[in-house]
């Protein structure tokens, strides 16, 4: 039986969204912990194979995000490279050209004939100056419509989206959080981290004390004292931020259904993760006629041993495991992965990249639950689908962050203390 212990804060999840809200707490010098059932990290856990390095599917950081944000906030200076964006390729029709990212590549590209160029280059030049918030209600197909593209634009264009937020349904996701993704993404790139995404996860548990292998069941809560029931016991405190997950997750440890409505399904994805013997060529291949996307992680991130390469391949919208992989197996041969180079594998047929994606018929980013709507006194939440900033990792620092400040004020309001 776990020791009955109060708190000032206890942060329910140990993924990168509950990892930012405990050290934002501890920063603050309220007495915090994380209960985490698992091993913390999340989705950012990283696996090692024979000394190479995987993420869960491929994972760059936006270093004009939110979440860089957050972690400057601590101190925290990822380290890593960006991808040779010059080097990409799309895939269409069967055949490969380089991916007009810009003047330069949008000029020598075959991709596209002469109308389509600059007809895209127009599209190009209109995605910094667009007001993405205003967007907000209208989905991206809705947007890419309003411009009359040419199919191949538009094709391309769809896949650009894709890459940049994991999310295969463009006709549901909010156009507001999709253009402000490509806009973060030209303003200052991306990197893939050295070491993986765990290079994040043990710089901010060393900002607040973790307690792995500990499950909440149920959250109850009132002005001054909220109660964590755990599998090893009770646990008081004055303030708890959830960040178990999905919404499911959080939903499950409230007392009563807080009133989200319907959220939709979670944004999912089937990955490919391979350990190669030798750096592929081409290395970067987008495909406009579906969904994959395959990209080498290492190099230029530190996540194989010399002369190797890390190499993701993922199918954004998973299906059955059957299918994507067979998907998947086929585009590795894209990139430039031939099976007698592959030194480790590793397939997840079903990852949740978002708990919930930024619908437009719920208002985009704006229309997500905010920290607060947990319908309990003093606890509040936190994840990828929580609040009105940033996608992905972003969200989830964001969110992390805003919950625990949310937190330390109800607690600044509050006379009452933990008997």
């Amino acid at each position: 039986m776990m020791m009955t212990t109060n708190w000032d804060v206890i942060v329910v999840g140990g993924g990168l969204a509950g990892l930012a809200a405990g050290a934002t707490a501890a920063r603050r010098g309220a007495s915090t912990v994380v209960l985490e059932a698992h091993s913390p990290g999340g989705r950012a856990r990283t696996t090692e194979r024979e000394g190479f390095i995987f993420n869960h599917g491929a994972h760059a950081l936006y270093m004009a995000g939110a979440g860089c944000r957050v972690l400057e906030s601590f101190g925290i200076r990822p380290t890593g490279a960006a991808p040779p964006v010059h080097r990409y390729r799309v895939l269409a029709d069967g055949a490969q050209h380089a991916l007009p990212s810009g003047p330069t590549t949008l000029l020598r590209t075959r991709c596209f004939g002469a109308r389509d160029k600059a007809q895209f280059g127009k599209l190009l030049g209109l995605l910094p100056r667009s007001d993405a918030q205003a967007l907000a209600g209208k989905s991206v197909s809705e947007w890419l419509a309003e411009h009359d593209l040419r199919p191949r634009v538009a094709a391309v264009a769809r896949a650009l989206f894709r890459l940049a937020t994991y999310a295969a349904d463009l006709d549901q996701l909010g156009a507001d959080a999709a253009v402000a993704q490509l806009q973060l993404a030209a303003r200052s790139g991306v990197i893939y981290l050295d070491g993986g995404w765990a290079q994040l996860v043990e710089a901010l548990r060393h900002e607040v004390r973790v307690r792995p292998g500990v499950t909440a069941r149920l959250v109850e809560g009132a002005p001054g004292r909220v109660t964590v029931h755990t599998d090893d016991g009770p646990l008081t405190c004055r303030a708890v931020v959830v960040a178990s997950g999905a919404p499911e997750g959080v939903r499950a440890l409230l007392p009563a259904d807080p009133g989200w409505g319907d959220l939709g399904e979670p944004v999912t994805a089937a990955c490919l993760d391979v350990g190669v013997r030798r750096v592929p060529i081409p290395g970067y291949v987008l495909s406009v006629d579906e969904p994959v996307y395959g990209t080498t992680q290492s190099p230029p991130a530190r996540q194989a041993p010399d002369g190797c390469a890390v190499v993701g391949v993922t199918r954004y919208g998973a299906r059955t495991a059957e299918q994507d992989r067979l998907q998947l197996e086929a585009h590795l041969l894209e990139v430039g992965v031939a099976e007698d180079d592959v030194a480790e594998r590793r397939f997840l047929a079903r990852m949740v990249v978002m708990g919930a994606m930024p619908r437009a018929s719920t208002g985009g980013l704006n229309g997500r639950p905010a920290v607060t709507a947990t319908g309990v006194p003093g606890v509040f939440m936190a994840g990828d689908w929580v609040g009105p900033d940033g996608l992905l990792a972003d969200a989830a620092l964001a969110s992390g962050q805003a919950a625990a400040q949310a937190a330390l004020r109800s607690i600044e309001g509050s006379t009452t203390m933990v008997a």
